[in-house]
């Protein structure tokens, strides 16, 4: 696990700026882990072939995305893997930095219908795991292969020179940053909590 002291103090004081100024409005549904409807770890099964293709599309359809993010998730098999990890990723490690708190990243019942409605601290952290969750699945599943539109880093500096001498590969943070932009940014918007709400996801990315 991260250490919490320095987990937190960097992602609540960067993702607490503007917070408490926002508006209450529903936040968009947030592949699963701040979505409409309780957190669920589906597990990708492959009983044959064919189902094995389109499993994808089921769990990019089951995860409650925005048009664009569904989109997004199905054009790419290795995607919908990504994305579970990351609120696999996400939640756990949530849990381990509140585990002492009075709230400890439950996301059912009323504590749900609260964090989405209203411009708490908590729902600027969930936002910001939640981005460095899947900026970190998504470059480790570049480098491992399971995606089609990503590789290896090929980034010349010295930590990823040694990696391709000793045969190993570097993660792929620079298109793991781009796509991750891409799936939670959105177009322009004056609305002060979507600023907000995306100003959170991009502190995430930094961590």
């Amino acid at each position: 696990m991260l250490d919490g002291h320095v987990l937190l103090g960097w992602l609540c004081s960067c993702a607490l700026l503007g917070l408490l100024a926002c508006a209450p409005r529903p936040a968009a549904a947030y592949f699963g882990l701040t979505g409409n409807e309780p957190l669920t770890i589906l597990p990708l099964t492959s009983e044959m072939e064919e189902a094995a293709v389109k499993a994808h599309y089921k769990v990019c359809d089951r995860l409650k995305l925005e048009k664009k993010q569904r989109r997004m998730c199905r054009r790419d098999p290795g995607v919908a893997e990504t994305l579970m990890e990351a609120i696999s990723m996400s939640a756990l490690e949530c849990q381990y930095q509140f585990r002492f708190e009075r709230w400890n990243c439950t996301l059912e019942g009323r504590y749900r219908a609260s964090l989405l409605k209203r411009g708490f601290k908590e729902t600027a952290f969930l936002y910001a795991i939640s981005s460095a969750g899947l900026t970190h699945a998504m470059a480790k599943a570049c480098s491992a292969g399971r995606m089609e539109r990503c590789t290896c880093d090929e980034a010349p500096d010295l930590e990823n020179r040694e990696a391709w001498q000793w045969g190993g590969c570097g993660d792929n943070l620079k298109y793991s940053n781009k796509f991750v932009k891409e799936f939670l940014g959105r177009k322009p918007n004056k609305d002060l909590r979507a600023r907000v709400d995306f100003h959170n996801n991009l502190v995430g990315m930094k961590v």
